[in-house]
């Protein structure tokens, strides 16, 4: 099948839906400038990076994460919601349509975008939390620290930490939850820019229906390509962007 022929067919899945869940992955926010982690040049490619999201190493030396975190986090809040967040938010205005996106993602895009419930799997940089004592606060203000490169502290002298899940932490307990409630009843599942990769949310859509229709958007194939019904590879922001019906 064509691009062309899968997004006519995607978009005519959105026109007959109402219950329809999007799982987006890093490869959505690519094209807002965002590098992704596991492709050739993405962040994981330099060593140095390897294991930056790690909790042990976090607490044995959150420099580490922090050094990262100065080029990443600058770029996070310099990137705007590009095509494919933008489509994906216009899809859950349309009447009578229920729109859940649950992302791996740790940016905010898609509900700066206007998605609403946005359930994020992997936590989120919105905010951080002192390790010590648990004092909560937006990671906004802790801007200048973190593009200095340092470790952020409260003054009881904990380091503050995002609340990201990190390998070796659970997955946000609600999130996860509504995640696996949302597909379950989901009548269409498009994975989006998801290497569909990282466990327990590569999971996630064994959790659909045997009538939900599922899809898979992503520029590489990916070991769930098999089990779709419908699999493009092309960029998230083209495809939704056609994808998505402008009225009812």
């Amino acid at each position: 099948m064509s691009t062309t022929e899968g997004v006519a067919t995607l978009r005519a899945w959105f026109t007959e839906a109402q219950r329809i869940v999007f799982l987006t992955g890093a490869g959505i926010s690519t094209e807002s400038g965002i590098p992704d982690f596991r492709s050739a040049s993405g962040l994981y490619s330099r060593h140095t990076n390897t294991n930056v999201f790690d909790i042990d190493e976090f607490h044995r030396d959150p420099r580490i994460y922090y050094g990262f975190a100065r080029e990443f986090y600058g770029i996070t809040r310099g990137a705007e919601p590009n095509a494919a967040h933008r489509a994906i938010a216009a899809l859950g205005w349309l009447p009578g349509k229920k729109v859940t996106v649950v992302t791996q993602n740790i940016d905010d895009l898609h509900q700066r975008a206007g998605s609403d419930p946005v359930w994020c799997v992997h936590g989120n940089l919105e905010w951080s939390r002192c390790v010590r004592c648990g004092h909560r606060v937006k990671t906004d203000d802790l801007s200048e620290t973190i593009l200095g490169g340092e470790a952020p502290r409260h003054s009881c002298g904990g380091v503050y930490k995002p609340e990201v899940t990190f390998f070796g932490e659970m997955l946000p307990e609600k999130d996860f939850g509504e995640a696996q409630l949302a597909i379950g009843q989901a009548e269409v599942l498009v994975v989006v820019g998801s290497s569909l990769v990282v466990f327990p949310a590569a999971g996630l859509p064994m959790m659909r229906r045997r009538s939900c229709r599922y899809a898979i958007v992503n520029r590489d194939p990916t070991d769930q390509d098999r089990s779709a019904h419908l699999v493009i590879h092309a960029g998230a922001g083209d495809v939704l962007h056609a994808a998505v019906p402008t009225e009812q």
